[in-house]
């Protein structure tokens, strides 16, 4: 992304996107994510714990890439929409 793309992305998720979650079940779903999150943490050895972190970094890369995609295929469908079509 440029820095004008950047900057807007920064912007809608840093001011925008928890109005936004308020609007899904995010809340709900995330406090469930994390309560069978915990489970399995205290059922782990210490080892396996830090595979799990590992594995959790590595989802949350993932989702990261996934909402700067969203974003930018938003962006292309409302850049798409606002020019003039000629048929």
């Amino acid at each position: 992304m440029d820095k004008l793309m950047e900057a807007l992305f920064d912007y809608i998720t840093d001011e925008l996107l928890e109005k936004y979650c308020t609007q899904t079940a995010y809340a709900e779903r995330a406090e469930a994510r994390d309560a069978v999150g915990r489970r399995l943490w205290e059922q782990l050895e210490r080892e396996q714990r830090k595979l799990l972190e590992q594995l959790q970094r590595a989802y949350d890369y993932a989702q990261a890439a996934e909402l700067e995609a969203m974003f930018l295929a938003s962006f292309d469908v409302l850049n798409s929409m606002s020019r003039r079509h000629i048929a």
